[in-house]
């Protein structure tokens, strides 16, 4: 099944009619461009097209990810390194009335070293997961189809689009977790045009299901299953000694928002607010349902764009706001017919709370006339708040940080080809945290405390991006493209490389 969806993935674009020859070269261009992230009203709303800066777009192409951090330079929870190879496609195609879009891709990573996690998507689950204190590198297989499309009737365009996520992950020493994620996406949206004026709206619901089955395969052995809580602290009632775990993590994930923009000559100003609210249960092989987690997220943006100085200046400034609220369930033991144990309900009480908050502002000047010698410049700032309490024991922990980058890039179209590249360099400063919890446990020392000293260390960072576009055929163009990083602090490093091979059409 593996192969037959690669092969489909590698004909996805391929199917679709190609480009004439100036225009793929172009399109391709501006689509990898650095200002076209800087309106993305179309990855919230499908029928937000006029957001998309090309008409015609198709690839398909491979990459390869690579990375490695020393002790003290990650999260326990995310491993020091990693290894991913991605087959994807991607294709937007717009006629007068219609826009069709999809993308596909599969993914093969490995993650070394993960420690005191044996679920996925531990960052929408966290801090209640399973995990076990030996840890180990995680495998992963993961399929994504998304398609959607939009159409424009008179002075209104709608939209839709759909996504389906399915992987599976596993660990090959004992215990050996398996974890099967599925996820589905529906994303409607409108867009009314009058004037210069743009008004949209877009909505999105997510159901999401993960089935965690741990085993030990080696005869006579036993492993402890610590079902976590934060900050050290776990359920000392249900964790356990044992052979086999098994638990199941649903979610169900709303979103909705709204984006006005105004376009006039060679301005135009844009904002965009969206609202999410995700609650997460976890069911038990017992049938208990001991956490409810609920997500909810505030996002706010403003974005401009005008000439100066002979080229385009974009602008873009973000506030975002994050909190979980984890809702816990007490249970009493009931003994039935002498033998057997149930669990009878008791109390229940927000326990966990998680809040940040975080702002960004991003400036670039660059030429949009690709076809020409340019260089751009981009800054970017950022701040951050992050707090998360426990209440009985009554922990927490704070960390604020600033952070601020420069870059600078290069376009320098030849005869037969191009060649981009881009310096990124960086700093980011802790500037002020505390940690308050009392819990002495293996959890404590080796999840908790390296944490909470890497996320509050001062890092510097580094960026350096090469890419060179060439023609293949009359109506085929080949990219390809490398980027290494690097990050320090003190006499710690880690790095990344990571490349990119893809055909446009």
């Amino acid at each position: 099944m593996k192969y037959i969806f690669i092969s489909i993935l590698s004909l996805f674009s391929i199917a679709l009619y190609a480009g004439e020859e100036d225009a793929v070269a172009t399109q391709a261009a501006v689509w990898e461009s650095p200002w076209r992230n800087f309106s993305n009203y179309f990855d919230y709303n499908p029928a937000a097209t006029f957001a998309v800066p090309v008409r015609q777009f198709s690839e398909v192409g491979a990459s390869y990810l690579a990375s490695h951090a020393d002790k003290g330079m990650h999260l326990v929870q995310e491993g020091d390194g990693a290894s991913a190879l991605r087959l994807y496609s991607e294709s937007f195609q717009a006629d007068s009335a219609y826009r069709f879009f999809g993308k596909a891709y599969f993914l093969n990573d490995t993650k070394n070293n993960v420690g005191w996690r044996d679920v996925e998507d531990y960052s929408l689950l966290s801090p209640y997961v399973v995990a076990d204190s030996i840890g180990g590198n995680y495998k992963r297989e993961s399929y994504f189809l998304s398609g959607g499309a939009s159409v424009r009737l008179r002075s209104t365009e709608w939209g839709i689009r759909g996504t389906y996520q399915g992987s599976v992950s596993y660990r090959q020493v004992d215990p050996r977790p398996r974890n099967t994620v599925s996820v589905i996406r529906i994303n409607p949206g409108v867009t009314y045009f009058r004037g210069n004026w743009r008004y949209g709206w877009f909505g999105e619901y997510v159901r999401y299901r993960q089935n965690v089955d741990i085993e030990i395969e080696k005869a006579d052995r036993k492993a402890y299953f610590y079902l976590m809580q934060g900050f050290g602290i776990y359920n000392r009632q249900f964790s356990k000694l044992d052979d086999n775990f098994s638990r199941i993590y649903k979610a169900n994930l709303y979103s909705t928002g709204f984006h006005i923009d105004k376009s006039e000559g060679e301005q135009s100003t844009g904002a965009l607010v969206a609202l999410k609210r995700a609650i997460v249960t976890v069911d038990e092989s017992d049938r208990r349902t001991p956490y409810r987690l609920t997500h909810s997220d505030v996002r706010a943006q403003l974005t401009h764009e005008r000439q100066l100085l002979g080229q385009n200046l974009f602008m873009k400034a973000i506030y975002s706001f994050h909190q979980s609220v984890g809702n816990e369930t007490q249970y009493t033991p009931v003994i039935v017919n002498t033998t057997s144990v149930v669990w009878k309900y008791a109390t229940q009480s927000d326990r966990y709370k998680d809040l940040t908050h975080n702002v960004q502002f991003s400036a670039l000047l660059a030429d949009k006339d690709l076809s020409r010698f340019s260089v751009w410049e981009q800054v970017d700032a950022g701040w951050q708040d992050a707090r998360q309490y426990y209440y009985s024991p009554d922990y927490h922990q704070f960390v604020q940080d600033a952070v601020g980058s420069a870059t600078l890039g290069v376009n320098c179209p030849l005869k037969k080809y191009t060649v981009v590249g881009s310096l990124k360099a960086g700093y980011k400063k802790n500037l002020s945290s505390s940690l308050l919890q009392n819990e002495n446990n293996l959890i404590s020392s080796q999840l908790i405390v390296p944490d909470y000293t890497f996320l509050k260390s001062d890092v510097a960072f580094y960026q350096l991006n090469a890419r060179i576009r060439f023609r293949v055929s009359a109506a085929v163009w080949a990219n390809v493209s490398a980027e290494a990083g690097l990050q320090t602090s003190k006499d710690k490093q880690a790095f990344s490389t990571d490349f990119h091979i893809n055909l446009n059409f």
